[in-house]
């Protein structure tokens, strides 16, 4: 406003123009009829005083207006201008209030010491409140209505923003509402300027809880297993290897207990699947209540468990504990299961006595399980005790007979046919598995024999040996196989090799088939080795015809960030999402990912799929491809041929009907 708004008085300009004017034209015909010798004198004011009026309605320039502002004096009409623009701004306001009602957002101001200035109407429900007007959160401190758990950071965060440091900043945080629901919020403030000055902080707060809560059941579908409840190997795979830094940096020790239920195969025998899962979940339970609360209790898959353990210096803790486990679920289960005797064999790894890695360790803790149940179950092994108990056992026993399957190249090749999900009967290609079966220990899962290869630097050998075997078995069925894509696993340490690629199309070529009729599943820690350096391994397989596939598509390390950048033609969902399809937040973990799949043109398949019910859901999702136990277990490649061939022989022709 300027001055003259708050002069007392309120002395306009126009009225004093013309009082002024009028007196001095009275005055100067007195002045000429008093004093004519002086006319002249007085004519010449009163000419002044008439040509300035005059001038001024032409000019809008009068020299006594711009005196009697001068002497704060008001004009009509700026008072008038005043008031329309007063008006016009009110108006305006008004409008940009009853707007921001509109929104679902609070739009809030904060004074330069942290108290509300200003909010819209979406505060009052945002907070749960039953007060009637903003008004009453005027002048109160903001922070007050946050939980004290965020309470620091938020106020660390606005302090940095006032200091300059930042112009704008967002974060999650909780507000403490009336009701004491926990609700989340995420705000996005910004310095607010008046001539050049801080006056404040503007910022928009939007309700998030929904999406939060979402967030979190997602992440806790993607690391916990989905009968126990337990973390799953991703999320003990992450704890294993925080554990080793905070290790390196203490000097402590810590160790991996891998724990299988002896005799659970006579539980199912006997009571049937439903009672296995409950057993799994009471012993799962019993485990967990006997543990400590810096201990780490994990589903490894089937009735196997992982327990991470840190301890102290005294190295007889990690049996100990494992004793009391043993000793609590025999307890526990003997009333329920008396006709079935449940304990556990256990073996144990230390690091970094028994290995300096995650990966390794758990390696480790598995063969020293192995020996466990070797030894006729019920007992508790070390891996360090191996050495002097059983000698030989590690290097010269399940390690050597591998290394010699290897070298004589007896490993076999099974084949799983892969389905069109909108038609059962036809089949679009098949996936080439590595399997060893052993004089000793029989059919060896190549959950134990894979990483054994690539411990052993095997691996390249192994891939080789599987892709020779699948490229003979599959181009001696040309006449049924021709359109079929034949899919074989890529290692990382394969895929990186040099010689992998001039090998692989040298092979292909060999064998008579195209590059365009195999598929290569690849899983997606190939992107820690970079995004560039992945991304030109991948280009080079793409450009010469290769079909890639991302393989176990969501249980790794890059899914969301990391796909998009590299060449894959389809994406391969996990066993471990499509068993969980049939609960409400397995259903919304698949339809994510398929989404995010055709938003970017790829391909899926499923794989696991175990019923009709399963396989409906999928193709009702949009998914084109399915594999799993439903349509055939891996066959050998005999059987494999049958299986086609059965598919593909045509129909009989019908009967005549007869009259």
């Amino acid at each position: 406003m300027t001055p003259a708004v708050h002069i007392k008085n309120q002395t306009y300009i126009e009225p004093a123009i013309r009082t002024i004017a009028g007196g001095f034209i009275v005055a100067c015909g007195v002045l000429i009829y008093l004093q004519p010798q002086w006319s002249w004198l007085w004519l010449s004011i009163l000419f002044f005083v008439g040509f300035n009026l005059f001038q001024s309605g032409l000019t809008k320039f009068c020299m006594m207006e711009k005196l009697l502002k001068k002497l704060h004096f008001r004009s009509e009409l700026d008072e008038i201008r005043n008031l329309s623009q007063a008006n016009a701004e009110a108006e305006a306001r008004a409008a940009f209030y009853d707007t921001l009602g509109l929104l679902n957002e609070v739009v809030i101001e904060l004074s330069r010491n942290g108290t509300i200035a200003f909010l819209s109407d979406h505060w009052l429900k945002l907070l749960g409140s039953d007060h009637r007007s903003n008004a009453h959160f005027l002048g109160l401190p903001f922070l007050a209505f946050i939980n004290k758990q965020d309470r620091s950071t938020l106020e660390k965060l606005l302090d940095t923003l006032l200091q300059g440091d930042r112009d704008t900043m967002s974060m999650r945080f909780r507000l403490m509402r009336d009701d004491q629901d926990e609700h989340w919020v995420e705000g996005k403030f910004a310095l607010y300027r008046k001539l050049g000055q801080v006056e404040g902080i503007r910022g928009v707060l939007r309700d998030v809880t929904e999406t939060h809560m979402q967030e979190k059941r997602i992440s806790h579908m993607a690391t916990h297993d989905a009968l126990t409840s337990l973390p799953n190997r991703i999320y003990l795979d992450d704890r294993i290897h925080e554990e080793i830094e905070l290790s390196r940096i203490r000097g402590s020790q810590f160790a991996l207990l891998f724990i299988d239920l002896d005799n659970f195969k006579q539980i199912n025998d006997l009571h049937g699947h439903k009672s296995g899962d409950r057993l799994l979940r009471e012993v799962s339970d019993i485990l967990r209540s006997n543990l400590r609360a810096t201990d780490v209790l994990a589903r490894w898959g089937g009735d196997e468990f992982v327990v991470l353990l840190p301890f102290s210096q005294n190295a007889d803790i990690p049996r100990q504990i494992a004793g009391e486990l043993m000793q609590k679920l025999r307890m526990n289960l003997e009333r329920t299961y008396s006709d079935a005797f449940v304990t556990l064999s256990i073996g144990i790894a230390v690091y970094p006595e028994d290995a300096d890695n995650g990966e390794a360790l758990l390696v480790q803790a598995d063969k020293a399980l192995f020996y466990a149940k070797s030894q006729g179950r019920n007992n508790i092994q070390m891996f360090r005790d191996l050495q002097s108990s059983a000698t030989g056992y590690e290097d010269v026993d399940m390690t050597s007979r591998f290394v010699a399957a290897v070298k004589q190249g007896v490993l076999q090749v099974y084949y799983q046919p892969v389905m069109d999900a909108r038609d059962h009967s036809n089949i679009v290609g098949v996936e080439a598995l590595a399997r060893w079966h052993d004089d000793k220990y029989g059919w060896v899962s190549p959950a134990n024999f894979i990483p054994l290869a690539e411990n052993l630097g095997l691996i390249n050998e192994v891939g080789r040996q599987v892709l020779e075997h699948a490229l003979d078995h599959f181009s001696q069925c040309s006449g049924l196989c021709s359109d079929l894509k034949l899919a074989v696993n890529v290692s990382k340490r394969q895929l990186m090799s040099a010689d992998f690629y001039p090998m692989l199309l040298a092979m292909v070529g060999r064998y008579g088939m195209k590059p365009r009729q195999i598929k290569l599943e690849i899983t997606e820690s190939i992107a820690l080795q970079g995004i560039e350096q992945a991304r030109g391994y991948l280009q080079k397989l793409s450009d010469a015809g290769f079909t890639l596939s991302l393989d176990d598509f969501g249980t790794g390390f890059s899914s969301l960030s990391h796909v998009h950048e590299l060449p894959f033609d389809e994406i391969k969902i996990d066993i471990s999402f499509v068993r969980r399809i049939k609960t409400p937040e397995g259903r919304v973990l698949v339809k994510t990912i398929v989404d995010m799949g055709h938003a970017m043109q790829l391909a899926l398949v499923a794989e696991g799929v175990e019923d009709q019910e399963t396989a409906g859901i999928l193709l009702d999702m949009g998914v084109e491809m399915l594999q799993g136990y439903h349509f055939s277990q891996p066959m050998s490649k005999e059987d494999c041929a049958g299986f086609i061939e059965q598919l593909r022989a045509p129909l009989p022709a019908p009967r005549a009907a007869v009259s």
